[in-house]
């Protein structure tokens, strides 16, 4: 399982170990856009650790077979029917124990570089090839028809500013172990009273603005706070895929969230972020590529950035990079 040179000949039959995280998948897919690019003939198949993570690699023109998986005996099984093994992510590396055939396990993260930037890089050197400025993108399926906000009486004049109040762990754990025992602890959450402040601030400021909000199922009953205090929010917690939140960014103005997978869903599509961050550092994990509609601000606690700050830099973005304007270069 060490990272050598390999013998990565078109026609063989490549199986990708990636996580159980949403984020960490999404920064897997431009290494493996690059592995098809350059082997468009070999048979890629992709595991993930659990539903909620696959759905990043649902409909991915570079994927011949995704796998969930949730127990070691179910990868070996699946092992078994492909030549070579490449490890995406380090905290999967306990699923390789035990193969035997070929494998290649990307580093541990260094700082000061995009995740998704060292994956590329680990999987140009196992083939041998150049990263291009190109390669340097996500990628998901090819979005279908409809829109999960069709189903609300929106106008052409409203402007909707999505707001993610989910989290990975959460999704684990439920919202009270983070919000009732880590309260005010350096974690990647933001209280809901500033949620609440921020979507206040939006209404009040902002001429049709309605808030739409997402998270997972145990992000309910924040939700149900927020929109009590929040008129005309448009709840979608637990309501939506990873696909109908890439869909949905073209109908959004600007889109607000900490780091988490949802963030990086929005980056795939050119919808302006605000990224709040603390304590996980932008650099390696923020908005990817970089675009001039990024927004980070960078605290060491989330506590020290104020639903003001958020607020202002969430106008500026829809100032400059107005709906209209982004879907006619569409």
């Amino acid at each position: 399982m060490e990272h050598k040179s390999s013998d990565m000949s078109a026609g063989q039959r490549l199986l990708i170990l990636t996580s159980s995280s949403t984020g960490n998948n999404i920064f897997c897919t431009p290494a493996i856009h690059l592995l098809r690019k350059h082997r468009p003939s070999a048979l890629i198949g992709v595991v993930a650790l659990n539903k909620l993570s696959a759905e990043i690699f649902q409909d991915n023109p570079d994927i011949n077979h995704l796998y969930v998986i949730s127990s070691k005996r179910e990868f070996n099984m699946i092992a078994d029917q492909y030549s070579k093994i490449i490890c995406l992510n380090t905290n999967a590396i306990k699923k390789l124990r035990g193969i035997d055939r070929p494998s290649f396990l990307i580093p541990e993260y260094k700082n000061g570089v995009p995740r998704a930037d060292q994956q590329l890089s680990f999987m140009a050197d196992l083939l041998n090839v150049q990263v291009t400025e190109e390669d340097r993108r996500y990628v998901m399926g090819v979005p279908g028809p409809g829109n999960i906000l069709s189903g609300y009486d929106l106008s052409p004049q409203d402007v909707l500013v999505h707001i993610h109040l989910g989290l990975g762990r959460t999704a684990l754990h439920g919202w009270k172990f983070f919000y009732r025992k880590q309260a005010g602890e350096d974690i990647r959450l933001w209280p809901l009273k500033s949620y609440v402040e921020l979507g206040r601030l939006l209404r009040k400021n902002i001429g049709h603005c309605k808030v739409v909000v997402t998270g997972t199922q145990n992000e309910a009953y924040l939700a149900k706070q927020f929109a009590k205090e929040v008129p005309s929010t448009i709840n979608l917690v637990g309501k939506t895929s990873a696909m109908d939140i890439f869909k949905m960014m073209r109908h959004i103005d600007v889109s607000i969230a900490h780091d988490c997978g949802v963030l990086h869903i929005a980056s795939v599509s050119d919808v302006p972020i605000v990224g709040i961050y603390a304590p996980t550092d932008p650099v390696l994990a923020g908005p990817y590529p970089p675009r001039p509609q990024h927004h980070v601000i960078k605290k060491q606690t989330m506590a020290e950035i104020s639903p003001q700050e958020v607020y202002e830099a969430a106008r500026l973005l829809i100032e400059t990079f107005p709906k209209q304007s982004r879907r006619s270069q569409e």
